[in-house]
C-alpha cells in the first residue's frame, strides 16, 4: 500500500520529487545527446535516498508493529531502488544487487 499521505518528513517529499523528474530527464538528455545529464541526476538521486535514509525509519525496530508508514516507505525504498538501476541501465552500467 502506497499512501504518500504519510510522507511527511522534509527528505521523503525531496525523494519523491527527484523521482517524478527521472522521465524528464532521460528524455531531455536523449533530446540534447547528453548522456551526462543522466548521471548528474542519479548521483543527486543517490544523495537525497541517503539522506532520507538516515532520518527515517523504514522498518520498525525490535518488536514495534509493523505500520502503514513503514509499507509506504518500503514503496519508496524500492521506487528508489529500480529507478537507480534504470538510469544505471541507461548508461551501460551494471547495479549491484544489494548494498
Amino acid at each position: 500500500m502506497f499512501a504518500p499521505e504519510l510522507l511527511t518528513h522534509e527528505t521523503e517529499s525531496a525523494l519523491l520529487g527527484a523521482l517524478q523528474e527521472f522521465p524528464r530527464i532521460v528524455a531531455f538528455a536523449a533530446e540534447v545527446r547528453e548522456p551526462h545529464r543522466v548521471a548528474r541526476y542519479l548521483e543527486e538521486l543517490a544523495g537525497l535516498y541517503h539522506r532520507w535514509y538516515d532520518n527515517c525509519r523504514v522498518i520498525p525496530q525490535g518488536d514495534d508493529p509493523v505500520e502503514d508508514v513503514h509499507r509506504t516507505r518500503l514503496w519508496l525504498n524500492d521506487a528508489t531502488g529500480q529507478v537507480l538501476r534504470n538510469g544505471l541501465s541507461l548508461l551501460g552500467v551494471s547495479a549491484p544487487e544489494r548494498m
